[in-house]
C-alpha cells in the first residue's frame, strides 16, 4: 500500500473495509467501557430526579431503568458479532437510545432547566464513542443528535430549545472535525502497521511470502498447520536450474531479475487461496490449500511449463519441482518428503516435477 494514501476514500473498497474494521477492532474494548460508563451515570440522574421531585421519583423510574434491556443486547451482540458495520451501528443506536429515555425522563419533570446541559453531556458521550467509527457514522449520528432535539421539543416544550441549538450545534461541528481528523492520523498509523507486517512475512526482492508466513499457518509448539482437518495441502518444491550459472555469466542483479520473473510466474500459476514462499535462494515452497496430491501434481506440471516458457529478458530458465501430500503433524516432514522428491528431479535431468507418495 502506497504512502500517498492519505484519505480513507482513497482505498480501494477491500482496503476501506480493512481498515475500518482495523480501526474497530483497535478501539472496541474502549467503545465498550463508554457505553457501560455512559448507561451508569445515567441511571444515576434517578436521583437527580429524586432531589427536583423532593421525595421517591417514582415517574421516572422506569425511565431510567429501561436503558438496561438494550445494553444488554449491545452485548449480546458485541459476543456474537464482530463486523464494525453492525457494532457502530449499535454503539451509536445504544447512545441515541439514552438520549430518548432521557428526553421520556425530561417530559415527566416538574423542572426541565438542565435539560441543555444534558445534551451538552451527550456529545461528549458522541465524542469518546465515535473513537472506533468511519466518519460518515460519525457524521450521520452526530446530525441525528439535533433531530434529537427538535423531535423532542414538540412534545417537551423546552423553554430555552433556540440557545439549546446554539450550543449544540457547534459542539456537533467541532465533534465531526475532530472525528475527521482522527481518521486520518489512524490511517497514518494503519499504513505504517500494513507495511511493516509486510514486511516481515513478504520477501523484500520477490514479492512473495518469506518463511516467518509459516508462523500464521502453523501452531508454534507443534508445527501443525492450523487447517480444518477435511482440507487437504499439498507442497511444492520448486528450485530454478542452474541458477548459479545465471549469476556467474550475467551477474547478481541479472540472476535478481530471473528471481522476480520466476516468483511472478509462480504466483500466477496458482490460486488467490495459495502461499508462494521463498525459502533460500532459488528455492521456492508452494502451499496448494484445499488441493489433493492428484491436482497438485497438475498445478506443479502447469508451474514448470509456465516457467520454461517465460520471457525474463535475461535468459532461459527451468525448474525443477518437487511434490509431497500433508499428512498432518509438523509440516516440516511434508517439506522434507517434496525435498526428497525435488533431490530425485535433479538427479533424472531437471525440468521436471517429481511426487513423493510415501
Amino acid at each position: 500500500m502506497e504512502q500517498k494514501v492519505t484519505k480513507a476514500k482513497h482505498l480501494s473498497t477491500e482496503q476501506r473495509v480493512k481498515f475500518y474494521q482495523s480501526q474497530y477492532d483497535y478501539y472496541k474494548s474502549f467503545n465498550r467501557g463508554v457505553l457501560i460508563i455512559a448507561t451508569v451515570a445515567y441511571l444515576t440522574f434517578f436521583f437527580t430526579d429524586c432531589g427536583i421531585f423532593g421525595r421517591f421519583a417514582h415517574e421516572t423510574l422506569l425511565s431510567r431503568l429501561i436503558v438496561i434491556i438494550p445494553l444488554l443486547a449491545f452485548f449480546y451482540l458485541y459476543k456474537q458479532d464482530k463486523s464494525y458495520k453492525v457494532m457502530v451501528t449499535a454503539s451509536y443506536l445504544m447512545v441515541h437510545i439514552i438520549i430518548w429515555c432521557t428526553d421520556w425522563a425530561t417530559y415527566l419533570l416538574p423542572d426541565r432547566e438542565y435539560a441543555g446541559e444534558g445534551m451538552i453531556i451527550m456529545n461528549l458521550i458522541f465524542v469518546c464513542a465515535g473513537f472506533c467509527a468511519p466518519f460518515k457514522y460519525c457524521l450521520i449520528a452526530h446530525c441525528g443528535l439535533i433531530v434529537d432535539i427538535l423531535i423532542a421539543n414538540i412534545f417537551i416544550q423546552y423553554d430555552n430549545v433556540a440557545m439549546m441549538l446554539m450550543f449544540n450545534i457547534p459542539c456537533v461541528v467541532a465533534v465531526c472535525v475532530m472525528h475527521y481528523t482522527m481518521e486520518k492520523v489512524y490511517l497514518d498509523h494503519y499504513l505504517v502497521t500494513e507495511q511493516l507486517e509486510t514486511l516481515v512475512v513478504h520477501d523484500q526482492l520477490t514479492g512473495v511470502y518469506n518463511r516467518n508466513k509459516f508462523k500464521s499457518l502453523s501452531d508454534p509448539v507443534t508445527q501443525e498447520l492450523i487447517i480444518p482437518n477435511d482440507i487437504a495441502v499439498t507442497f511444492l518444491i520448486v528450485d530454478l536450474d542452474f541458477f548459479k550459472k545465471v549469476n556467474d555469466q550475467y551477474g547478481h542483479e541479472a540472476g535478481d531479475r530471473v528471481l522476480k520473473a520466476a516468483a511472478q510466474v509462480m504466483s500466477q500459476s496458482v490460486r488467490a487461496s495459495d502461499y508462494v514462499i521463498r525459502w533460500g535462494g532459488e528455492e521456492f515452497i508452494v502451499a496448494l490449500m484445499g488441493c489433493d496430491l492428484e491436482i497438485g501434481v497438475s498445478i506443479a506440471e502447469k508451474m514448470r511449463v509456465n516457467i520454461e516458457n517465460s520471457d525474463n529478458k535475461v535468459c532461459p530458465i527451468t525448474a525443477s519441482i518437487g511434490v509431497a501430500a500433508y499428512q498432518g503433524g509438523n509440516y516440516h516432514d511434508t517439506i522434507k518428503c517434496a525435498d526428497e522428491a525435488l533431490y530425485r528431479a535433479k538427479t533424472e535431468g531437471r525440468n521436471r516435477v517429481v511426487v513423493n507418495e510415501g
